[in-house]
């Protein structure tokens, strides 16, 4: 698609280009000086769109607040929050499609290697005859030739039918090919076939090849007739008109229209005075330069207390397209500069959409730290340094919708402490006769939560109709389709925080000063070794989880079950089958016996069974079941299916689907397959992928747009 870009704007500056040597240059008589035009600006047509140079400008920040773009800051101010899952319908239909811009391309490619096959022939073709020649004082080599081209010239090779010709004829003829020669004008003609070749689709080129080729014979007319006289060497144009060549690399005596070459002997000369008009064209082609080699770059000049958050993950960006490029994990990123700062953006569902220098507004979703792909022997092969922003809605600056990703909304989530979190929109405030605020109706597009507020006596002005808020509450109550009730509101922050109403008896039961939700600790009771391992939550950075299928989701994480100790980068605990599943992670025991590092670990705590991915180190049983010592070889975990995602893993209501979006991979024993999107079927052990790259046992890669196959069988459609 770049590649065809690049032809259009080479297309382009012919156009403009040609046309300025229409209007003002071709009646002008200074044939070298137009020729020189010709060729440069040809070049320059295929220079100024490769050129990209940067140009920045410095602007004034302009301090604003609005509620519609938030500053960035994370959304919720606790680091806590239970979320319920996504649910998605499962798609299994296969869309076959055709690439346009890659059969764009290989048809161009195609008849451009063709043409010049045909231009490199036709050159062999031509030095055919030029084995026997006959070498004149002027340095030209004369070939007798009566068939095909005759009367034309190539470099100092000169065919001549001197039958034809009488002893006079052939000397004006031999002046005028000698001019060619030593002019050089056969390059020109080459370079224009090769040109040709390459932009065979764009008929300015054919229109250049002609205007070049007639400003070769004004050249050699006007020197040869400055020697024979204006009328004796129009004759003789007369007398061979009527001969004609069909090889374009030749330059022949009458090929060029005989009416204009007449005219052109007998026209009045340019002035040099007109010479200035050549200067005319340099504002042609620095307007071409600015419009496809400049890139301006703003730059905004902020405070230092006014740069985004370091540990932002969720918000508005509002800024300029930078930079597209190709990760070394193989998704597509955008650099955004935004309030002075550049932020990667995932790409890979919305990069064809949008080009360098787009203003674009994005709506962040989450953040990832520290992706890695690693092999089977678990060496990083590659790693994406530092954050990168995944975003779920995108627009022009104008409000034009790029992407947006369809997900299931949701009136609130759960918090690890119980506590409800909506975030939201102020729909309605209603005030008492002496301005308390009795009732705050909340609504987030699809669900409304009423806020009943009378029994809090509450009295605020900061608030508005429209503000986005981040409401806290519980007791809430379902009184009509998508509407909610509660009077049990904790806390009601601004978004971003500048205000905030707080019911001071609640938030003290939910939350410590700071803002952080209060835990329920684990206690720390002897564990009996017949009975399930129960684990305990020592640490983390971030949690989430599902309330409703007891599921527990942790980042940074650090946990403790009988004598070991687990830390992992994510962490899932599953408090209704003990199961835990942790990524990136350490397992130590406490005695220091055993320290085991692995890319995955799948703990069974009920029944202390313990399985291991691309790990290393020693793992002893029997601190965690009733087993006698017994040593496990934990590495091998047959038909086993792995899978992770650069965007999100989503599953179907009845987490019998897999979802997995951007930069996704699925592994089944040796068998490893990459892609835009993975669909995996638990059921009839189905997958179908997009932009696929499959890796079989023999080490095979298979790549293609739609790949849909049986893990069991190993069948592929």
């Amino acid at each position: 698609m770049e590649s065809l870009i690049y032809l259009l704007k080479v297309t382009a500056c012919t156009v403009l280009f040609f046309g300025f040597y229409l209007l003002f240059l071709r009646k002008l008589t200074f044939f070298k000086i137009n020729r020189f035009y010709l060729l440069v600006t040809l070049l320059l047509s295929f220079i100024i769109p490769t050129l990209q140079l940067e140009l920045r400008r410095e602007i004034a920040v302009v301090e604003e607040v609005a509620a519609e773009i938030p500053e960035i800051k994370p959304v919720s101010p606790a680091p806590v929050q239970f979320i319920q899952p996504v649910m998605v319908k499962d798609d299994q239909q296969v869309v076959h499609r055709i690439d346009w811009s890659a059969l764009a391309s290989y048809i161009y490619v195609g008849i451009a290697l063709l043409l010049l096959l045909i231009s490199l022939w036709r050159v062999l073709g031509l030095l055919k005859h030029t084995r026997g020649y006959t070498k004149n004082s002027d340095g030209l080599k004369l070939i007798p030739k009566t068939e095909g081209f005759t009367n034309c010239s190539f470099f100092y090779y000169v065919f001549i039918d001197g039958a034809a010709l009488s002893a006079t004829d052939l000397s004006v003829l031999l002046k005028h090919e000698q001019v060619h020669a030593r002019q050089l004008h056969s390059i020109d003609k080459i370079i224009l076939m090769v040109f040709k070749s390459i932009l065979w689709f764009n008929p300015i080129v054919y229109l250049y090849d002609k205007a070049l080729e007639q400003v070769h014979e004004y050249e050699a007319d006007e020197i040869t007739s400055g020697d024979f006289g204006n009328q004796a060497y129009a004759n003789l144009l007369l007398k061979l008109a009527i001969s004609k060549s069909d090889m374009p690399l030749v330059h022949n005596f009458v090929k060029s229209p005989i009416k204009a070459r007449i005219k052109m002997l007998f026209d009045s000369k340019s002035k040099n005075m007109k010479k200035l008009m050549y200067l005319l064209a340099l504002p042609v082609a620095l307007g071409l330069f600015w419009l496809f080699a400049i890139q301006v770059v703003y730059a905004q000049q902020i405070k230092e207390g006014k740069k985004p958050a370091k540990d932002f993950y969720e918000g508005t960006l509002k800024g300029k397209v930078l930079k597209i490029e190709k990760t070394t994990m193989g998704g597509y990123t955008i650099n955004l500069l935004s309030n002075g700062e550049i932020y990667p953006i995932y790409a890979a569902d919305f990069k064809d959409k949008i080009k360098i220098g787009d203003e674009l507004v994005t709506y962040i979703s989450s953040k990832v730290l520290g992706m890695k792909t690693m092999d089977k022997k678990g060496k990083v092969i590659a790693e994406l340094h530092g954050p990168v922003y995944i975003p779920n809605k995108i627009t022009n600056s104008d409000g034009t919708l790029i992407f947006e990703e369809k997900i299931e909304n949701y009136p609130f989530l759960y918090e690890a402490n119980k506590a409800r979190s909506a975030l939201t929109r102020i729909k309605a405030i209603e005030k008492s006769g002496n301005n308390k605020i009795e009732k705050i109706v909340l609504n987030n597009g699809t669900y409304t939560i009423n806020l009943d507020l009378r029994g809090q006596h509450i009295t605020d002005k900061n608030f508005k109709v429209g503000d986005r808020v981040l409401a806290k509450f519980i007791g809430e109550k379902l009184v009509s389709k998508n509407t909610y009730t509660t009077d049990k509101m904790i806390v009601l922050y601004s978004q971003p925080k500048k205000y905030l109403i707080k019911n001071a008896a609640l938030y003290n039961r939910f939350y410590l000063i700071d803002g952080k939700q209060k835990m329920v600790a684990v206690k720390d009771e002897p564990v009996v070794l017949s009975e399930a391992a129960s684990p305990k939550i020592i640490s983390f950075s971030k949690i989430t989880g599902d309330v409703r299928n007891k599921t527990t989701y942790m980042n940074d994480a650090v946990m403790d079950f009988l004598n070991y100790k687990l830390e992992a980068k994510n962490i899932e605990f599953d408090q209704v089958n003990n199961r835990v599943i942790a990524k990136d992670g350490i397992l130590k025991s406490l005695d220091g016996r055993s320290i085991t590092t692995a890319s995955s670990f799948d703990l069974d705590l009920n029944k202390g069974v313990f399985k291991m991915g691309h790990g290393k180190g020693e793992l002893w049983a029997d601190n965690l079941t009733n087993a006698d010592h017994k040593k496990e070889d934990l590495s091998n975990a047959k038909d086993k299916v792995e899978y992770k995602a650069l965007d999100s893993v989503r599953f179907s209501k009845d987490k019998s689907i897999v979802y997995l979006f951007g930069n996704a991979e699925l592994r089944y024993n040796k068998l490893v397959v990459n892609g835009r999107k993975i669909t995996y079927n638990k059921n009839n052990n189905t997958v179908l992928v997009n932009d696929a790259t499959m890796i079989s046992d023999d080490n095979k890669e298979v790549k293609k747009e739609v790949l849909y196959f049986n893990l069991k069988t190993a069948e592929t459609h």
